[in-house]
């Protein structure tokens, strides 16, 4: 089983909070970034039943791969972004630096079955690059699309038998 799940129990609602939600996406309502979704209640979402019914059927296929947790449990010890502004912004920050990261490792991680073994030790080294916390200079915010397109690029040479060079 992969380690890149979502434990939104262990998460202070990242997701409801950091990015923005548009009417112009399917939702009922717009919602800027960084500010709490109006169903957040304490962490949990209140309309979690609901959600395709109340118009918010994109949260569901939303899936932060492990990030929310990570960040609120290792990153900042357990804490919320409704402890305090300076936090709250912090934890955005991480959001957007890492949540890429981590929707990058489970793409490598699920290509990992599917190649072999001397292929599978490029992935996980690539997969310990990526989420490397020492490396993290926190001085620039992950390009998303760039990675993303570097990812499948990667998946692409190592499932065709190709040699993992020009990845980073």
């Amino acid at each position: 089983m992969s380690r890149f799940v979502s434990d939104c129990s262990r998460c202070c609602g990242l997701c409801c909070i950091v990015p923005a939600y548009l009417k112009e996406q399917g939702f009922p309502t717009s919602k800027p970034a960084e500010k709490p979704c109006r169903y957040l209640q304490h962490g949990d979402c209140s309309i979690h039943a609901q959600r395709v019914e109340l118009g918010f059927g994109a949260c569901c296929g939303f899936d932060c791969h492990g990030a929310g947790q990570w960040i609120t449990q290792e990153l900042f010890g357990g804490a919320s972004w409704s402890d305090s502004p300076d936090t709250a912004h912090a934890m955005s920050r991480a959001w957007r630096y890492w949540l890429p990261r981590f929707e990058a490792a489970a793409l490598l991680d699920a290509a990992r079955p599917l190649t072999r073994p001397q292929q599978r030790k490029v992935l996980a080294a690539r997969i310990a690059q990526l989420l490397d916390v020492q490396r993290d200079t926190g001085a620039a915010l992950t390009d998303q699309l760039a990675l993303r397109r570097e990812t499948l690029a990667l998946i692409r040479r190592l499932m065709a038998g190709g040699k993992p060079d020009g990845h980073r």
